[in-house]
């Protein structure tokens, strides 16, 4: 984001809170606003040259440090309201007023020289006090940029000092429509960010907790035909292992929450394996979890639980096929098929996924009779 109008930091991202520049601008952004104090050289030096008596010019320069440390102080404290329409604090209101009366003050001792002093007025109203005052103001020092120079005489003396109120006031018009436009732009890319994150959690939670409880459920119902079969030591051992998923369900909650998902590709492998030998499908690996890049591997990892687990769910298949190399993984099936339906939300999920990583992901169907799913990325791990 843009450097602001003098002393003014980036305004604080809502979402993401401060990161290490914004606490400089809140603490230290009253120093860009220094660099401005220094046209308050011309009314100090027009105390020092012109003909004034000494109490005069005491007064005038502590009346002009006073003004300084007054707009110094306000930047310091309400800097990270600007582009967030100002602050309705006391506070600013009263050291606004405090920089207006000054400015009053001066004008029947040193005339058209408080004319430098108006571009600090109009800097603070409209970056420190929002739209309404700020307007007032810019009124205000419009009639008096003008009426100023001609009530003592000096239009042409003073037209450089006009011209550049002018300017200063549109450029600090300029410079807010285009803080504001950066504030809305970040929170709307906040925004995005906020929904794709609750979109990857809601993914993660699909694929991981999906898959767990089509495993539970599997398992549950082999336990209960090995009961009416009265084959108790097995059943014993299918329960085991369903006490065994559903500690693994926790631990893959407990990790998408602290948004740590990351699966092992070769333990998922055998995971799927042995998930396949329960219900007696046949589970064919060609190539190894090593030929795909380490960078997709996690993600290559949850692709595969979801293909698997809609294939236990729905395809009534005997056999599943699964390819992995450097730049494609394959899952096919002999069962049911994609028929007429729509894609569901795990099939959106796969293709989602496929994207955050830069590959493709198809879904058709495959030469066994079932349904294949491709996955297409660079041998590199790199967008293709």
């Amino acid at each position: 984001m843009s450097p602001r109008q003098p002393g003014s930091p980036p305004v604080d991202d809502p979402l993401c809170g401060l990161d290490e520049d914004q606490k400089f601008w809140d603490r230290r952004g009253w120093l860009v606003a220094g660099v401005w104090v220094i046209f308050l050289v011309f009314p100090v030096l027009d105390l020092l040259v012109e003909d004034y008596s000494l109490p005069t010019r005491i007064i005038g320069l502590a009346l002009i440090a006073l003004f300084a440390a007054v707009y110094l102080q306000s930047y310091s404290k309400f800097s990270s309201k600007i582009g967030q329409g100002g602050t309705s604090a006391r506070r600013a209101h009263v050291n606004f007023l405090v920089l207006c009366a000054i400015i009053v003050l001066g004008i029947p001792v040193v005339g058209l020289t408080t004319m430098g002093l108006f571009p600090f007025i109009t800097s603070f109203a409209i970056f420190l006090l929002g739209r309404r005052r700020a307007i007032a103001a810019y009124s205000a020092v419009l009639v008096l940029s003008f009426a100023l120079p001609i009530i003592y005489g000096q239009f042409m003396d003073a037209i450089f000092l006009i011209g550049l109120n002018l300017v200063l006031m549109v450029v600090y018009a300029i410079t807010v429509a285009a803080i504001r436009r950066s504030t809305e732009a970040e929170k709307m890319r906040s925004d995005y960010l906020l929904v794709a994150e609750q979109e990857r959690v809601a993914r993660d939670v699909h694929d991981g907790i999906g898959h767990s409880l089509t495993a539970l459920n599997l398992k549950a119902q082999l336990a209960l035909r090995l009961l009416d079969q009265e084959q108790y030591a097995q059943a014993r051992g299918e329960l085991e292992q369903l006490s065994a998923l559903a500690v693994d369900a926790l631990d893959s909650v407990r990790t998408t929450v602290q948004g740590l998902s990351r699966q092992d590709l070769a333990a998922e492998l055998a995971e799927l394996r042995q998930a396949c030998n329960d219900n007696n499908l046949e589970f064919t690996v060609a190539g190894s979890a090593e030929q795909v890049p380490m960078q997709l591997r996690s993600h290559v990892a949850w692709i595969l639980r979801e293909a698997v687990t809609n294939v236990l769910r729905h395809a009534h298949a005997s056999r599943i096929v699964l390819q992995l190399e450097p730049e494609h993984v394959s899952i096919e099936d002999d069962g049911d098929g994609l028929q007429a339906s729509t894609p569901g939300h795990g099939m959106r999920g796969m293709q989602e996924r496929a994207k955050q990583f830069g590959a493709s992901c198809t879904v058709g169907a495959s030469r066994l009779g079932g349904t294949s799913v491709q996955v297409a990325f660079a041998a590199d791990g790199n967008a293709r």
